[in-house]
């Protein structure tokens, strides 16, 4: 039987090693250079994968381990029965690596576009605890949650952004081809422009002579700000604004603390112990700064204190999550009240949503009108100035 695959190692020497004491007799080794790297990256673009897919994927590989089956075999079946081509063929790939006596947390680091780094770890401390099946069944149901919440905001959004890109296109095309013409009627005119025509002709002009300057100057800041997020410093520095901006911090904390409680009750209700089930929770945040929270927590708990104790040392833990929490521990029924919590938290979620694009739109249209009416007061007060002179 022919068998071609890949393999990571630090010279060829060590593949061809590796490969002969498993029994294989080798064809060929190859190198894959940085080409093949490059090739690889451009294949996965415009070939994406949802989190609908990734929830699908979780969701059908934990049943499979949950019924006995073993991982490689479970990999091989899902492999055959996705509907996404790309994801059978990354499917199949982490299979390959398995087979080769790779972890599955570090088959996925190879696949980082398809799963994230948090994804990673999880199933990495799933796997050292023995407990990925029941892990993989939390991390399907938190993508589902995603999922869910994603469609909401598409949902809410669809109205708003139809309504801006109209506008903009309207907007853009008057400033771009009517509104200089007519404005340079009067500059020809030797015409005093109102204030309003004057703004609005020097950013037409600016934008017409100087779009390349604009341009670059956003890609520069765009630049600027990714390597800025790479320095764990600023990083937090930002993840923690996330957390406290009007408006838009409450609600990302409380899906933080909904992904937190969902998490660790599920990993406790399913018999991990609570120092790798807190572990496991630092994974699932995709915050930074609440992450360190959760590390935290873990320390304090190592030292002997209850949970609720050491949530309540943390600032971006509310007093209604301590409280449950504690009732919790009380009770003795901690992952039924953490559920509740996260139930709780998600139901709050979905109506800030709903509140939050409800409101947008009425904003946009205001905005809107504001920028519309502006244009048209800028191209008629000449006019109007012209006529009063002549009359």
């Amino acid at each position: 039987m022919l068998v071609v695959g890949d393999m990571e190692a630090e010279a060829r020497e060590s593949v061809v090693r590796t490969l002969k004491d498993r029994g294989y007799y080798l064809l060929s080794v190859e190198r894959r250079g940085r080409l093949w790297n490059v090739m690889q990256l451009a294949g996965q673009v415009g070939r994406p994968v949802s989190v609908r897919d990734m929830a699908l994927f979780t969701h059908q590989l934990a049943t499979l381990l949950r019924a006995g089956m073993h991982l490689s075999v479970a990999l091989a079946t899902l492999a055959k029965q996705s509907d996404n081509a790309y994801l059978a063929s990354v499917i199949a790939q982490l299979n390959t690596d398995i087979e080769q006596s790779s972890s599955l947390s570090e088959a996925m680091k190879r696949h980082p576009r398809v799963f994230s780094a948090p994804t990673s770890s999880i199933v990495g401390a799933a796997e050292q605890s023995g407990q990925l099946a029941e892990t993989l069944t939390v991390l399907s149901k938190q993508l589902k949650t995603q999922a869910a919440v994603q469609a909401r905001i598409r949902g809410a959004m669809a109205y708003p952004l139809f309504l801006l890109f109209t506008s903009a296109v309207i907007v853009g095309v008057l400033t771009t081809f009517v509104v200089p013409k007519f404005i340079q009627l009067f500059v020809n005119s030797n015409q005093a422009l109102p204030w309003p025509t004057w703004v609005l002709h020097t950013i037409t002009v600016g934008v017409r002579k100087g779009w390349w300057l604009i341009l670059g100057g956003v890609a520069l800041a765009a630049g600027l700000l990714l390597a800025a997020m790479r320095q764990m410093h600023f990083k937090e520095s930002v993840h923690r604004l996330l957390l406290t901006l009007p408006g838009l911090g409450p609600l990302n904390q409380k899906l933080q603390l909904a992904r937190f409680a969902r998490t660790l009750g599920s990993l406790l209700d399913g018999g991990v112990q609570i120092i790798p089930a807190i572990h496991t929770t630092q994974g699932v945040t995709d915050n930074l700064a609440f992450a360190i929270g959760i590390s935290g927590i873990e320390e304090e708990v190592l030292k002997g204190s209850s949970l609720a104790t050491a949530m309540r040392r943390q600032p971006h833990f509310t007093e209604i999550a301590v409280n449950m929490t504690a009732v919790g521990e009380e009770s003795g029924m901690l992952p039924e009240m953490l559920l509740e919590l996260a139930d709780l938290y998600d139901q709050e979620c979905e109506s800030t949503i709903q509140s939050l694009t409800t409101l947008l739109g009425p904003i946009l249209i205001v905005l809107l009108g504001a920028i519309v009416g502006f244009v048209v007061i800028a191209i008629l007060l000449p006019v109007f100035e012209t006529s009063s002179m002549i009359g």
